[in-house]
């Protein structure tokens, strides 16, 4: 059956016990593998990481966890079943290890953690890696009247309250239904965290009728906040990916963005003229290090090389928005990561007028942004056409 015809409940449970593995992965590894003589292939290991998280962390009687899991592995693996049965009895029967490796407590691969410990210090790290455990709550940006708008929520019986980060930012209960809330239909607010909001908070526009282009803007929510905080301006949003692109109108349709036009285009050879833009916001791709808690899987679909590699587009991005910004003009590089190779070394020869890293918090993700002085004289080569 697949995940879209499960009942609600059952797609509940389902997320709960995908995302709790994966933001417990590391302990609950070390938990069964005490118990096992030999090391379990592949799905008999989904299957003791799900056992294992259910037992320490979930409500489910422990017979149920046991015996459902079990029941799970005798379809799918018949051999493995009383491997994994006997395991899980072990597991029932002993705490949790209290002690554990430096990367496991923290739940991050080795790799990672050595990194951060290096650049951050453990404390830091061990402080923000308590946030990356938990689901984040939900973020909007809200583009009027938010205290009115808070109010209203609250007499519906949701809490809710300001972020400080940004004037747009309100923060709800994590799993509140996006489609109930009041001014939905209407565009009057986007799903969109407050880091990511303080990075476009970060791009001031003195000019009005200024020309504007986001980089890599789908889904589009630092588009509509930039379209609502300029609303004389012409924004340009550009997106590469196809796929993207009917989400990306959509949302700026819904949040009625009529000063936008989203245009089809790589990042890395615009077709815009140099030097003639007056603001560009470059939310580069990366490697999503800093919102862990809210895609825990992106700790595990990078390495240090993959990362090497995602430094260089930046890089290769960020040289591409300095050619069509004027040189008076302001230039926001942004990245959803922490990790110092997306960060300060792709700056390192840029002129950095100031920059911002946000760890992790309960309130809101990891992020790096910084505001880029535009390289000095004329491109001498015009790549593009659009004005």
């Amino acid at each position: 059956m697949a995940v879209a015809e499960c009942e609600e409940k059952d797609r509940r449970l389902l997320h709960e016990l995908v995302y709790g593995v994966l933001r417990h992965f590391f302990a609950l590894e070390a938990d069964f593998s005490r118990f096992c003589k030999t090391k379990p292939d592949a799905i008999a290991h989904c299957a003791l990481l799900l056992g294992t998280y259910q037992l320490r962390h979930m409500r489910i009687p422990t017979h149920a966890a046991v015996s459902e899991t079990v029941a799970a592995m005798g379809r799918m693996e018949p051999k493995a079943k009383g491997f994994v049965n006997a395991v899980l009895r072990r597991v029932t029967e002993n705490e949790a290890p209290k002690k554990l490796k430096p990367h496991q407590r923290v739940e991050l691969p080795k790799w990672i953690y050595a990194s951060w410990r290096d650049a951050f210090g453990a404390e830091i790290v061990q402080g923000f890696s308590e946030v990356l455990k938990q689901p984040p709550a939900l973020c909007l940006a809200v583009f009027e009247n938010r205290s009115e708008w808070i109010d209203q929520v609250q007499k519906m019986g949701i809490e809710a309250e300001p972020g400080t980060l940004s004037p747009y930012a309100v923060l709800l209960p994590s799993g509140t239904d996006v489609a109930s809330l009041p001014g939905f239909a209407e565009g009057n607010f986007t799903v969109m965290d407050q880091a990511a909001q303080a990075a476009v908070m970060a791009l001031n526009v003195s000019k009005q009728d200024a020309l504007i282009v986001d980089i890599c803007a789908a889904p589009g929510g630092k588009t509509a906040l930039l379209s609502k905080r300029y609303p004389q301006a012409r924004v340009i949003a550009v997106e590469l990916n196809e796929k993207r692109l009917p989400r990306l109108s959509e949302n700026l349709e819904r949040m009625r963005c009529d000063n936008v036009s989203v245009i089809r285009a790589d990042a890395g050879i615009l077709p815009l003229l140099s030097n003639r833009v007056d603001a560009v916001m470059l939310d580069a791709p990366c490697s999503a290090s800093g919102i862990l808690r809210r895609h825990p899987d992106a700790k595990f679909l990078h390495d240090r090389d993959e990362v090497m590699k995602l430094a260089a587009i930046q890089l290769e991005l960020l040289s591409e928005a300095k050619r069509i910004v004027k040189a008076d003009a302001e230039l926001v590089y942004a990245v959803c990561s922490i990790h110092e190779q997306e960060n300060e070394d792709v700056l390192n020869n840029s002129e950095v007028l100031s920059k911002t890293r946000l760890f992790p918090s309960s309130s809101h993700d990891g992020f790096f942004f910084a505001t880029v002085k535009a390289d000095d004289g004329q491109f001498a080569i015009e790549k593009g056409s659009v004005q």
